[in-house]
């Protein structure tokens, strides 16, 4: 997912980031899909299975029987294709995705201990690469000031590094940003210390 060249540059632009801040920042690369149950998959299989009898037993002459076995292996055939082949990440809807995405990345934040920084002002940013999704949350003192919308050009910045294969690219210029929107609502002051590790965590 990341050379060792590519975690170093994205560990340094988080060192660089928090320079200027009191907020610490962390990153968290998803190599895995979130979603792997094959509920749509055998789902989509199914709704297929009960449609297509339909249109056969109208325009043809196919008995009864027939059409059960034809359901039967449709639903076989389709589920198996669905649940075993890259096709089955296709019938997972967006929200799913996106309420996998958003789940994984409060975990995180809560076992990685972002929650107990001194300010909190800890700011978590999570890629999922398969889901070609990115998250990021934001303890409750930052983001009270900053509130949603702050964090969306952190999410386009990587993503846009991602979409073009240059994660680690991408990772430096939303952690960039996110040290950007910190300095301004949480500066640095004289006793800071860095309370987190700098390195990117690969699950």
């Amino acid at each position: 997912m990341l050379s060792e060249q590519e975690h170093a540059a994205v560990a340094g632009a988080i060192r660089e980031a928090e320079a200027g801040t009191a907020g610490e920042i962390r990153v968290v690369v998803h190599a895995r899909p979130l979603v792997r149950t094959p509920f749509f998959g055998l789902m989509w299989a199914a709704l297929l299975a009960l449609v297509l009898p339909w249109p056969l037993a109208l325009f043809t002459t196919l008995d009864t029987p027939a059409l059960l076995a034809l359901q039967a292996a449709t639903f076989v055939v389709a589920g198996a294709l669905l649940m075993l082949s890259p096709l089955g990440a296709l019938t997972i809807p967006r929200f799913a995705r996106e309420e996998a995405g958003r789940a994984a990345a409060v975990d995180h934040f809560l076992a990685l201990g972002m929650h107990q920084t001194r300010g909190r002002t800890g700011v978590l940013i999570m890629v999922a690469p398969a889901e070609h999704l990115v998250e990021v949350v934001a303890d409750e003192a930052i983001h009270a000031q900053v509130g949603h919308e702050a964090w969306q050009g952190v999410c386009a910045l990587v993503l846009a590094g991602a979409r073009d294969g240059r994660l680690a690219e991408g990772l430096a210029n939303g952690v960039a940003e996110a040290g950007r929107i910190l300095a301004r609502h949480a500066p640095a002051g004289p006793d800071d210390a860095n309370e987190l590790p700098d390195r990117v965590i690969v699950m």
